[in-house]
């Protein structure tokens, strides 16, 4: 559950350039799960699973709010109850089936991993693939894959993962590239002033121009790797 949360984050995250207020997504991130259908339970809903229904989205909330229930009513209790067992006859087993079925298959896969049975298949790229390159995320929030679409140049070609987007144009102009919204600065983590910010052509991050030590005034043409990737040998 941990890693559906993070995964969920991070695809916020890129949406939005920033992760400030991860804690405040929580709740919409765990309406998504339960209102998603799940293949290890047989393709039902968790919501549908622990409330015997269907969940009510806010354009059909005033419908059925519209009708009064009485609550105190015995007679409104038993027909409920009735409805919801006889939908759990039907659906529980199903759905309990088929989650024993995936426990056994991730079970089966974890212990062929710590056997050391596991063979991870190796990608192998062309000349003129589309790629993303993989970077060590300062975080386990953060991606993996850098968010610069690179194109296969040399054969020789590692820490690569594939680029899956269709109809990606090759021509590249540097006086199209702009900042990201939301794009922080590693060193005063401000969003502000994205025009003096200088995006590493290596890791993507953020560098305000007068941050650096020494400041720049100017920016530079080419390539510009940042500090921190100049320091680790890249």
């Amino acid at each position: 559950m941990v890693q559906t949360v993070k995964r969920a984050l991070r695809k916020y995250g890129l949406q939005k350039g920033h992760l400030g207020d991860w804690d405040i997504k929580l709740p919409w991130l765990a309406m998504g799960y339960r209102f998603s259908r799940q293949a290890s339970l047989a393709s039902f809903l968790p919501y549908f699973l622990l409330y015997g229904r269907d969940p009510d989205l806010p354009a059909a909330i005033r419908c059925e709010s519209s009708e009064v229930m009485n609550l105190d009513d015995p007679d409104m209790w038993v027909r409920v109850c009735s409805q919801r067992a006889v939908l759990f006859r039907r659906v529980m087993p199903a759905a309990f089936e088929n989650l024993a079925i995936a426990q056994h298959r991730d079970t089966l896969r974890y212990a062929t991993i710590r056997g050391g049975g596991y063979r991870p298949s190796i990608r192998r790229f062309r000349v003129g693939d589309y790629v993303y390159l993989q970077q060590n995320a300062p975080t386990t929030l953060d991606v993996t894959a850098g968010r610069t679409i690179l194109r296969v140049r040399e054969d020789h070609v590692r820490n690569c993962t594939p680029c899956h987007l269709p109809n990606v144009d090759g021509t590249m102009d540097p006086s199209l590239a702009i900042v990201r919204a939301g794009l922080r600065c590693m060193l005063c983590g401000s969003t502000d002033q994205a025009a003096h910010m200088l995006v590493c052509d290596r890791c993507s991050r953020g560098w305000h121009m007068s941050c650096l030590t020494p400041p720049i005034d100017v920016v530079p043409t080419g390539r510009w790797v940042c500090p921190r990737c100049t320091s680790e040998g890249r």
